[in-house]
This record gives C-alpha cells, structure tokens and sequence, in this order.
C-alpha cells in the first residue's frame, strides 16, 4: 500500500530540524551525568587516598556515602530530562541502555566480588571505559571516545599498582574520562 506524502519542503526541513534539536539535547543531557559521576567519583576517591595517608581515625571509606547521592540525583534528572523532551531518539534510547548495561554490571562487580579494593577498582575502571567508549561512539563525540580508552590505559596501571595508590589512579582515570570530557562536552553544547 501505498501513501502520499504531502509535505512541503519547508516541512521537510523543519521535521530535521526538529530531530537535529533533539539530537542536540540528547549529547546536553549528557555533559551534566558525566560531571557529576566524574566528580563525585574524584572527590571520593581522592578523599579515601587522603583519610589513609594522613592515618585519620575515621572510616576511610566514609567518602564513598557520595555514590549514593549520584544514584538519586541521576534518575531524577533523567526523569526530569525525559518529561521535557519533545522527541526520543536513537540517541536517547541507545545511551539509556549502555549506562543501564553498565550500572549492573557495576553493581554485580561491587557487591558479589572476593578481591580487594586495590584489585577490584581497576576492574571498574575498565567498565568506565566501556560506558565512555560506546557512549562517545554513538554521540560521535571524539573526547568521549578518548576518554573510555583513557580509563582503559588507567586500569592497566591500576592493576599494576595494587596499594592505595591505585586511589589516585581511580582519580586520575575519572579526571581524564569523565571529568575533562564533560566539560568539552559542555562547551560543544554551547556553540
């Protein structure tokens, strides 16, 4: 069966225009869950190194209370993000299951291993990578895509670390992947 479009060009054009909009929000979305992650990651982290080093007599794990809080902020903004979107697109969706790929993962990985936080944390940073490298791919976003193989190089050297040096590995590996690329990302959104 056959159907007949009438649209004008005009129309045709404002129909790619409007998806070319909504792609553009779709890689917006992103700068704000990448800082976020990449922060609170760095601050926890560096924080962790710092409570060790310096022998303080308090948890030294207490910093790690911060991922929680980005598990609340990032599926109310996603939720917030999503009610304010005119359109969904392969973008949107495609992202949507990477990360939801990615935080199981992580999850199985945190709760069910038998290793130690010096040798499971360069396993995480091989999974940032992962979520980075398939998240710059399909936003055709380079420093992203850079940015997973970064923390790729940076597990590498956690794994050869294995003190609590690897914390500032895990510092490192968030500024390089998540942190500086986030912020490019922002910037691109502006142009």
């Amino acid at each position: 069966m056959e159907t007949e479009n009438n649209l004008s060009e005009k129309e045709s054009l404002q129909i790619i225009r409007n998806m070319i909009e909504a792609a553009k929000d779709d890689v917006k979305a992103d700068a704000f869950i990448f800082l976020l992650w990449g922060w609170l990651v760095f601050i926890a982290s560096m924080s962790q190194f710092l409570i060790i080093k310096m022998e303080l007599q308090i948890n030294n794990s207490l910093p790690w209370l911060l991922m929680p809080l980005g598990g609340i902020i990032t599926p109310i903004y996603v939720v917030l993000k999503r009610k304010k979107a005119k359109t969904r697109t392969h973008i949107t969706e495609s992202l949507k299951f990477i990360w939801i790929a990615f935080t199981v993962a992580l999850l199985i990985i945190m709760f069910f291993n038998k290793m130690e936080f010096t040798q499971v944390l360069p396993v995480i940073m091989c999974l940032y990578g992962v979520g980075l490298f398939l998240s710059g791919s399909v936003l055709k976003f380079k420093p992203l895509v850079f940015g997973g193989m970064f923390c790729w190089a940076s597990a590498i050297a956690g794994f050869y670390v294995q003190s609590i040096y690897v914390l500032l590995v895990l510092a490192l590996c968030v500024l390089g992947g998540y942190i500086i690329p986030g912020y490019l990302l922002k910037l691109n959104n502006k142009k």
